[in-house]
């Protein structure tokens, strides 16, 4: 086999390896190394070559939806309903790794992890907010720290939800009503 064609197929197995992990994280926070490795479909021996524990497969996972969001806002850059897809985009981020925050209060590494995502998500947001407000399609009050509380509220909601379907259906449901109060009554129409 060509050099090339391994490294295809080491990137292939690192893709599913992190593909598995997300999908084994969307339902629980008790997940194994072994579990992923057999989600991926590859061996123990590739996983561990890629990801010597948990924590390294965690940072991973993380590290991907934070680009996947820097992406999104890279393409929204102007665009005047940036901010509201940005935090729709957010909220079904929190709802598809909703265990990664079980995790994080369990394991502090995780959880610091998580603490500089949330200062990247906040300079990524400010921009649009600032754009948002200024156009009058959200309230002029609103802040950065009202951003993370709206994903708190709807963190919150999926709190008695049981499945991702579930959890998915009572986050933007909570987004839904949060937006009420964040989009000014001149703006409804």
């Amino acid at each position: 086999m060509a050099n090339s064609q391994l490294r295809r197929d080491a990137v292939r197995n690192r893709d599913r390896i992190v593909d598995a992990a997300r999908e084994l994280f969307s339902n629980s926070a008790d997940v194994s190394m072994c579990e992923v490795a057999r989600r991926a479909g590859v061996g123990q021996a590739t996983l561990y070559r890629n990801f010597p524990d948990l924590r390294a497969l965690t940072a991973e996972v993380l590290v991907e939806q934070i680009e996947r969001f820097s992406d999104v806002a890279a393409e929204r850059a102007g665009d005047p309903d940036a901010f509201f897809v940005l935090l729709r985009s957010l909220v079904e981020d929190i709802a598809d790794l909703y265990a990664l925050g079980e995790l994080a209060r369990s394991d502090a590494c995780v959880g610091s992890q998580l603490e500089r995502h949330r200062e990247r998500i906040a300079e990524l947001m400010k921009r649009p907010l600032s754009d948002a407000k200024a156009a009058g399609a959200l309230r002029r009050d609103t802040s950065l720290d009202d951003v993370f509380l709206v994903l708190l509220m709807a963190r919150g909601a999926m709190t008695r939800a049981y499945g991702a379907a579930a959890r998915a259906a009572a986050a933007n449901r909570a987004l839904t009503l949060t937006l009420e109060g964040l989009i000014p009554p001149s703006a409804r129409a």
